[in-house]
């Protein structure tokens, strides 16, 4: 709509992620700043590094400069294979975890499903320290959806699969994160689902 309008695309891009950049919802439900950006990933030209790990082996995602949220987008194809299926962060972006603490990941995402029939981590960071998870409590749709959950034990991140984390556990994984991993695998059997709006933030000054 803000293309049919007569803007470029970079700028209906920035004006669409500007309340999202803005504002965002603490624990307790109030609005909260958001801090600096330390990677931004629209996917507009690339898929930026990102890959799939969780089926038979690393691959590269499709990327496609149309059909994002808006522009480019990368998507994941299910081998249906019985694992999960993930997109994986590049180095560089996992290097900016020890900088994110009390930040705030945020990314749009569609399925190719209609409804949620598979229950799993949507979020997951591994490092020496441990393994932190999250989920979000709606599951993602054929419409684009945009997610976001702040770097915070107060979030309710989970620590190596049961635990609740504490914030020394969550800043001691984050301090030196081995991967980063966002949920692409929502459907039992096969299925699509796509990325875009990567953007990792550090915490409000």
């Amino acid at each position: 709509m803000l293309q049919r309008a007569g803007l470029s695309q970079p700028t209906a891009r920035l004006l669409w992620a500007l309340p999202f950049i803005a504002l965002s919802l603490d624990s307790a439900g109030a609005q909260a700043r958001i801090g600096p950006t330390l990677v931004s990933h629209d996917f507009t030209a690339s898929a930026q590094g990102w890959r799939i790990s969780g089926d038979s082996a690393a691959a590269d995602p499709v990327f496609s400069a149309i059909g994002g949220h808006p522009g480019g987008c990368i998507t994941g194809v299910d081998e249906a294979l019985g694992e999960t299926w993930y997109f994986h962060a590049p180095i560089a972006v996992v290097q900016q975890l020890a900088s994110a603490v009390n930040g705030t990941i945020s990314f749009s995402f569609k399925q190719s499903g209609t409804a949620v029939s598979l229950i799993d981590d949507d979020v997951v960071i591994l490092g020496p320290a441990g393994r932190l998870s999250y989920r979000f409590p709606t599951g993602p749709g054929t419409d684009w959806r945009n997610f976001a959950v702040r770097l915070s034990a107060s979030e309710g991140w989970t620590w190596n699969w049961n635990a609740r984390a504490t914030e020394a556990q969550l800043e001691s994984v984050l301090a030196a994160a081995t991967r980063l991993e966002i949920r692409g695998e929502y459907v039992t059997g096969d299925d699509e689902g796509s990325l875009d709006n990567f953007i990792l933030t550090a915490a409000p000054r």
